[in-house]
Formats: C-alpha cells, structure tokens, sequence
C-alpha cells in the first residue's frame, strides 16, 4: 500500500512538472506595458520600482496574484488564460505564430477594456489618456 502511494504521488509530481504552463501573465504585462508605455512613470510612482510593481496595475497590492483589482477583473473578462492557452495550443510547433496570435488578441482585449467604465464613472480609456492609472 505505501508502494502505491508513493507512486501515486511521485506520478503526480512527474505530471505536473511536465504540463505546459498556461500563465497568461507575462504576455499579458508584457502587451500592457508596452501599449501604454507613457504610464511607466504613473506605475513607478504608485506602485514603485516598475519591475516589481508593475503587476499592481491589475493585481491588489500586497495580495496573491488571483486576486485582481477592478481594473484586472475588467481585463479578464475579454483576456483569459483559457483562451491564450487554446492559441498556443492551436498553433503547436508555430511558436512564432502563436506569439503574433497571442498578441493581437491581447491587444484587442486591452481595446475593449478601455470602453469598460471605472468606479469614478470614466472610462479606462479616459483615465489611461489623461495619463492616469486605471482604478
């Protein structure tokens, strides 16, 4: 019996190492930053040093990363992980391709974000033009 579990688990590690990562973060950031580039001082100033607090912008400060600010929450209804895992998935040994996929679609969902209103009543888009980080 003890055999068994031990090979259960050990199994089960063996898998999980193995399995892909579906992390939508990185590219995400990645697209965020670089659409948005003129806030890089507005992050440096709220959150910090950029390389740390950047992921403030949609994450709550100080909490794990599923936990997303208003902001976040609205980026995730037209930005999922499910759906960038399905284009590199879809694209297979087309790693350039899954990229560019992966990237137009991040995009178009960062463009839809914008017409999503805020707890102040502007737009993310209104709030992202005048210069502010999104709430």
């Amino acid at each position: 019996m003890k055999r068994f579990c031990l090979l259960a688990v050990l199994s089960l590690v063996a898998v999980a190492m193995a399995a892909k990562s579906a992390s939508a973060l990185p590219p995400v950031n990645v697209q965020w930053h670089e659409k948005y580039s003129a806030l890089k001082d507005a992050v440096v100033a709220k959150y910090g040093d950029a390389s740390t607090g950047k992921c403030n912008v949609c994450h709550v400060e100080g909490k794990g990363k599923k936990e997303k600010n208003a902001y976040g929450i609205a980026v995730g209804k037209f930005v999922t992980k499910a759906e960038i895992t399905a284009i590199k998935e879809k694209a297979g040994d087309d790693t350039d391709g899954a990229a560019e996929t992966t990237k137009k679609y991040i995009l178009e969902g960062l463009a839809k974000v914008e017409a999503e209103k805020g707890a102040n009543g502007q737009t993310y888009g209104e709030m992202i033009k005048a210069g502010k980080l999104p709430e």
